[in-house]
């Protein structure tokens, strides 16, 4: 599958423009950890959750942000999101701010997607995935706060 050697959640990320403040570096960052602490899709339907960040940027902007084209594949056995960051709201944020930023939306989303699933009657165990989302980001924290230090 396209996802293998991803781990169980990976982060893409496509940018509108040349600058986007850091956000592609913090992002393999964060899918480092959710790689080393999320050991299980927790759902025998899905093998693979996927987040795809689309950042505006000088050449192509969004009008909004907002996580949305929750879309599932059960041939492939994953189940994906949009994350749509348009400029005004990630070009006035630091770098560490990003981070908070974008961990609050790594969780939006795995929560959707789980809303998703349980729509679909897919059984999954939310707690222990969440759990292993939660336990990533909060390394994440740790990082960005020793940085700020």
């Amino acid at each position: 599958m396209w996802y293998e050697g991803k781990g169980v959640i990976s982060i893409g990320c496509q940018s509108g423009g040349p600058k986007d403040n850091g956000i592609g570096k913090i992002k393999v960052d964060l899918w480092k950890l959710l790689c080393e602490h999320c050991t299980s899709s927790h759902c025998s339907a899905v093998d693979h959750y996927a987040l795809a960040l689309r950042v505006g940027g000088k050449f192509t902007d969004y009008e909004e942000e907002k996580i949305w084209k929750i879309r599932r594949s059960r041939k492939d056995r994953y189940i994906g999101a949009d994350i749509d960051i348009p400029m005004s709201v990630w070009s006035s944020k630091t770098t560490d701010e990003l981070k908070y930023y974008l961990s609050e939306k790594t969780i939006e989303a795995v929560q959707l997607l789980i809303t998703r699933l349980r729509k679909d009657k897919v059984e999954i165990e939310e707690e222990p995935l969440l759990k292993e989302v939660k336990a990533a980001i909060e390394k994440f924290h740790e990082i960005a706060y020793s940085n700020m230090a």
